[in-house]
């Protein structure tokens, strides 16, 4: 900053009678230097402000502690994450530990964790809450975002540890390319989340991450909700259908839109819409065209809620494409779940790396039904039949027990891993 004042000062005071020829193209050479020094100085002041920002000032003097003996920061990406991390939350309160929830939600739920040895803040959206990561200090960062160090999320070199947390049922390989690449370690819901992520570090040749299978965070969470509905009497009086589909190029109302809509609705059932909560940033026409050309009837409800359980405590059926609710349902509620049969476009995730078939499309069969064409002309038969399917509910019973395991327990492993983690920095 000192170099630049004296250019700019030099420039200023310089006799204005001195004689002497600057090019075009030499002028322009020193006008875009002394730009870049000046946007240099602007970039390396700002980082500076943020970083002092970052370890300097809090609202409280408790803050302050805390944030300066804190070696374990959590990073949501909002406050939909907040069920991921709750658990873990709290057990970490339990365990006396110090730790900072930096969050890009205003109105998160964590604000209405009160306790000395948490530090909760909103630090922005999208690049400004990069801008805040990017240079934190501490020994781990724990978090659900993928692809580290391939967007604009960079490892931070006052980072000693960063711990991916998965929040689906399925595996990881259905997460974009590259996502879990340069992380150190990830705790997992099951045994199945492993293969992949061992097969992919083999593959592109990158460090053997430590892995703990923890349970399912989110997945104890909603069975905790589960079970208060459960013990409140139901006034539905008909079967219900939960139409939930992903987003993308996959997702069913990309694939099939009104096809699907128009044939659930010659049936005798009540329709649920739960578009998945991107659909409304990414393909918000859809939605608006469907809900425009649906307003009129009574059958059809859209759900857009922040919690999907009163949906999913609701439908007796589900419908879904990939979505990890499929799992989340199946496990949670063992009723039935269908499928559109059609191919998965596997170009930019993951799993279009591995060699085999990966475990959620092995799984998938054994735990859903597939609609086809004709399915659709006779949509009310399938669906009664998938409710009454034995075999169905077998088979999801077993596949729970691989990919959901330790329930009820994850909160305090997940905590106790990061604690374990701590002591091996040390």
């Amino acid at each position: 900053m000192s170099i630049l004042i004296t250019i700019i000062v030099f420039l200023v005071v310089i006799e204005k009678e001195a004689f002497g020829y600057i090019d075009p193209g030499t002028g322009s050479l020193l006008f875009s230097a002394l730009l870049g020094l000046i946007g240099t100085g602007f970039f390396l002041a700002k980082s500076l402000y943020i970083k002092m920002k970052n370890y300097s000032f809090s609202s409280t003097k408790a803050q302050k502690t805390t944030s300066k003996k804190a070696r374990i920061i959590i990073y949501s990406e909002g406050k939909q994450y907040f069920n991921v991390f709750k658990p873990i939350v709290e057990s970490l309160i339990k365990l006396n530990v110090n730790f900072i929830y930096y969050t890009s939600s205003k109105d998160d739920p964590i604000f209405e964790i009160k306790n000395d040895l948490l530090h909760s803040e909103f630090i922005g959206e999208g690049n400004k809450a990069y801008a805040r990561l990017n240079i934190i200090e501490t020994d781990i960062c724990l978090t659900t975002t993928p692809n580290i160090d391939v967007f604009q999320f960079k490892r931070s070199r006052g980072v000693k540890k960063y711990v991916h947390i998965v929040h689906m049922a399925s595996e990881t390989a259905l997460y974009c390319l590259y996502s879990l690449d340069f992380y150190d370690a990830v705790l997992v819901n099951g045994e199945n989340q492993i293969a992949d992520i061992r097969e992919l570090e083999a593959l592109r040749g990158t460090n053997k991450k430590e892995i703990e299978i923890i349970g399912s965070t989110y997945l104890d969470e909603i069975a905790i909700k589960k079970e208060d509905l459960d013990k409140k009497e139901s006034s539905k009086t008909n079967t219900t259908i939960l139409l939930a589909p992903s987003w993308g190029i996959n997702g069913i109302l990309s694939t099939f839109g009104e096809k699907i809509i128009d044939s659930l609705l010659k049936s005798s059932f009540n329709i649920i819409v739960r578009p998945h909560p991107q659909t409304m940033i990414s393909e918000k026409d859809i939605v608006d065209t469907l809900q425009s050309k649906y307003k009129d009837n009574a059958k059809i409800r859209w759900d857009f809620d922040k919690e999907n359980i009163y949906s999913l405590h609701e439908a007796d059926v589900l419908i879904s494409d990939f979505s990890g609710i499929i799992f989340d349902y199946a496990f949670l509620f063992e009723r039935p779940v269908l499928i559109p049969d059609f191919t998965f476009d596997k170009r930019g995730f993951d799993v279009s790396d591995l060699r085999d078939e990966s475990w959620t499309f092995k799984t998938l069969p054994k735990i859903t039904i597939k609609l086809n064409d004709e399915s659709f002309n006779n949509l009310e038969s399938v669906i009664h039949k998938a409710i009454t399917d034995k075999k169905l509910k077998e088979n999801i019973k077993e596949i729970k027990d691989e990919a959901y395991m330790h329930r009820g327990e994850s909160g305090y492993l997940g905590a106790k891993a990061l604690v374990n983690m701590l002591d091996s920095i040390n």
